[in-house]
This record gives structure tokens, sequence and C-alpha cells, in this order.
């Protein structure tokens, strides 16, 4: 058995050799010869044509009008053409989504959200995003994902052959440990590529580390809303995907002090005329955060969380952060069910909780029922109060709302107040529910951070999130005439 299992080992390890050899491209990017896995640029091309319609499904449809897309389309190709690939049918889409990201697909296809546009404060900082996404498919790090993954799966089932079960646990780690590092050396060459082309294109090269630097502060003021440490964004994880975001910071701007451009382009105004009006946070279909309330518009109902939490919605869940790591979570039940509202907590959604103080209620019109549990995490004991409104036969929304047991007392009042907070909208409230907008402001005589800061509407924070919004200190000083962004409603 041993020597049927070496003879099998001696083959896969032989099949791996060639796929190697057979496998490799030179990249465009460096020079250097890598491994693809025979990914070719053909097949990169119909792999992005093919994801393309699914994402912009997924981040809620393209955002712009026809010219503000021509725009980001005109940043991303001038880039494009400065790049080691410059004849790939490069495609730059702007997306319906507030959440700050960016990112590439094989075969030429970038995008980046109207949230990261809105956080950046010129051309040159957007550039700067447009051209790291570009670094990523001209150094053919999609292909080699697919190359790793190949070779990590044929290594997981020699060690499978080889060793057994254990030996293909260690195989699988070793795999995964292997990929993910690679991964942050991605992100790091990406970086480095990104100047290279901004450099090309006569934009700033020191926009890639002022970019990143918002992105960090940004990051640190989520931590924030969410009761945990800032300096937690910055803590090294062995399994991100992501270099440390203060490591990367201060690596772009040693990168860009040695790139060399002759009147570097920043382009701000351009750029800011291009940002006033756009619609920031929320969009309208997701619901929207106005102050302590949480509305749709669409789906027609409300809710108020307590004073003190912070609201996060994703669209799958609205998210609310309170004092001592109390949390609210709110979200649609994935099925409907047909017994009564009580049942559903006891033999559905809570079936797996040793449930108490089941019983049902009567909230705005709506039969509910509601439920309490322990449950033992991390930090310690958490009580959870489930609650469950039915709005018709098949639809069902739902609270969990968690509290370390030595604050469940304290919030009861609060969150009970939030339980018969939910109602339905009326066709007239909802129809009056618009979503927020990004402005261009002119500082005049007598504006300060503070004085325009509490103007925007926020229920918590609003100080800070100006200073991330803009780059700027509660302690500058405004200049006449400067122009800043603020948030207001439409």
């Amino acid at each position: 058995m041993k020597t049927v299992k070496s003879n099998i080992a001696i083959i896969l390890m032989t099949c791996l050799a060639a796929v190697q050899l057979a496998g490799c491209a030179k990249n465009p990017a460096t020079g250097t010869s890598t491994f693809t896995g025979g990914l070719s640029e053909a097949r990169e091309i119909k792999i992005g044509a093919e994801n393309h319609p699914k994402i912009i499904k997924e981040f809620g449809g393209e955002y712009g009008s026809p010219e503000l897309r021509r725009y980001i389309d005109s940043i991303g190709q001038l880039l494009a053409r400065t790049s080691e690939r410059p004849n790939l049918k490069w495609r730059f889409t702007l997306l319906n989504s507030d959440i700050i990201n960016a990112f590439a697909t094989p075969g030429g296809y970038v995008y980046i959200t109207r949230g990261l546009m809105a956080l950046a404060d010129d051309e040159a900082q957007l550039a700067s995003v447009l051209a790291h996404e570009i670094g990523h498919i001209t150094a053919l790090h999609h292909a080699r994902r697919y190359g790793q993954s190949l070779l990590a799966n044929i290594g997981v089932v020699a060690a499978t052959v080889v060793g057994g079960r254990p030996a293909a646990e260690l195989g699988q780690l070793g795999a995964v440990s292997l990929l993910q590092s690679y991964s942050r050396d991605n992100e790091y060459e990406s970086d480095q590529l990104g100047v290279r082309y901004l450099a090309r294109a006569g934009y700033d090269p020191s926009a890639m580390g002022g970019f990143l630097a918002r992105l960090r502060a940004h990051s640190r003021l989520s931590a924030k809303r969410r009761g945990e440490s800032p300096d937690s964004v910055d803590q090294f994880n062995y399994l991100a995907t992501h270099p440390a975001p203060a490591a990367r910071v201060d690596r772009a701007t040693r990168l860009g002090q040695k790139a060399s451009v002759r009147n570097p382009m920043t382009a701000r105004d351009i750029y800011l005329s291009k940002l006033n009006g756009m619609r920031y946070g929320d969009d309208p279909d997701q619901g929207l955060i106005r102050d302590r309330d949480f509305l749709h518009p669409k789906l027609r109902f409300t809710f108020r969380v307590p004073a003190g939490f912070s609201m996060f919605n994703t669209s799958k869940a609205v998210n609310a952060f309170g004092p001592g790591k109390s949390r609210i979570i709110f979200d649609l039940a994935p099925k409907p069910f047909e017994g009564s509202i009580e049942r559903y907590i006891a033999r559905v959604w809570g079936s797996r909780l040793r449930l108490r103080q089941l019983e049902t209620i009567q909230v705005n019109g709506l039969e509910a029922a509601t439920g309490v549990a322990s449950l033992r995490g991390r930090s310690g004991t958490l009580d959870a109060r489930l609650v469950a409104y039915r709005i018709d036969t098949k639809t069902i929304y739902r609270f969990v709302f968690l509290t370390p047991t030595n604050q469940t007392a304290r919030l009861s009042t609060d969150l009970r107040r939030t339980t018969f907070s939910f109602r339905r909208l009326s066709r007239q409230e909802a129809s009056r529910l618009k979503p927020l907008a990004l402005r261009i402001h002119t500082v005049r005589r007598g504006d300060t951070v503070n004085g325009l800061a509490r103007r925007m509407p926020y229920a918590d924070f609003q100080v800070e999130r100006f200073e991330v919004l803009n780059g700027i200190s509660r302690n500058d000083a405004l200049r006449v005439g400067q122009k800043i962004k603020v948030v207001t409603t439409q």
C-alpha cells in the first residue's frame, strides 16, 4: 500500500512540475516569468465580460449621468495607455454603491463605487485608485491567483495520498497561507505600478499615499462608530488579503516621493465640480438612515434606534452598534412562514436556542412576537432578545438585540422603545423621503469646521465625518474661498 501511495505521489509531483513549466507567461509589468496556469488573454477577457453584468447587478447598477461616466472612463483610459497592456479593451465603471470600494476583474474591467469617489479629494487621488486596479491586471494578478489555486489543488491531493487526512489539512493551510501572503505582495506591487502610471500620465504621484491615508482615516472612524479601537485597523492579520493600512500608507508615500513629475496635475476644481450634487450614502432602494431613524421608502417601514447607537446599512441587514458592545441587527426573514409569528420564533428562527419569555405582542397594528435567550460569545455571555413582525403571508421582519449581561437591564427600556417604534410608512411619507447629496461649499468669512459639520444630517460623529470627508482637522483654519465637501438633504 505504501508503494502504491509513493508511486501516485511521484506521478502527482511530476504533474505539478509539468503544469508549472507549461503554464508560465512573461509578466508585462515586471518582465519576469509568471505562473498563470495557462490562463490566456482571450480567456481573461471572456471571464471579465461574463461577470460584468453580474457585478453591476450586485452593486445596484451603474451610477451617474453619461457625462460623469465619460469623465471616469477618460481618466482610466489615459492611465491604461501608459500601462504595459495598452491594447486591452479597458472598461471603467462607476457603481451605485456607498461602500468605499474598488476592484478589477480579468480582461481590463475596473470598477469604483460612488462612495469611494466621494472620499477622494481630487482627480489625482481618484486616478491613483484606478491606476492601482490597472496594476492588478497588467501584472497578471488574476492569472497568478488562478495558477496558484491550480498548484494548491494538486499539492493538496498529493498531501492526501502521502500522509492521509492530517497531512491534507496541513497542505490546505500551507496553500491558504501562501496565497494570502502572495495577495499582500500583489497589493504592494499594484501600489508601485499605480504610482508608475500616475507619473507617466502627469498626475501628482503623492496622490496614492494621500488617498490611502484618507482610506485609513475612514476605517478608523468606522471602527470607532462600531465601538472598537481605531488602532485595530492597523493590527496585522496573518490571513489578511491586504497589507495593514498604516504600513501601506507609509510605503505608498515613499513611492510617491521618489517619482518625479514636472508640474504634476491634481485637477481638484474640475473633480469637485463633478462631485457637486452626487448622491451620498444610502440609495433609497436600500433604505435611508436619518439621525436615529431607519426609513425604507420602497418597502415602506421605519424604526428608531436608541441614542448612542451608530447605524450601518448593508444589502443584507441594518446593524446598530451601541455602548458596552451592545448591538442591534435588523433583517428580512429569508423564507415565508404560514404559522403564527410566535411559532415562527420558536420552531424556525430560534429553534436552536433555549428560548424563554416567549410571547405574542401587537406593535402598531402588526402581529409580532418576542423571546429571550442567552448566548456565549468570545467576550462573554450575551443576552439576546428576538423580535419578529409579520407584514403579510410572505414577509417577516426581525430584530436581534444583543447586550452583555451586565448591560441588559440598563438598556432594556431603550431597546423596548426601538421594538415598538417599528411601523409602516404611508405612501405620502415614503414619497417625501429623498437621499442625501454631496455639495461643494465655498468657505465664507466666519465658517469653521465645527460649524459646518454641525449642519450635516447626522446624529453621531458629525465633526469626525466632516474631517474624514475633507481630509482636514477641526483645528485647521478654513480659508475664505476654499472649496470643501458637505453632506445635505436634497
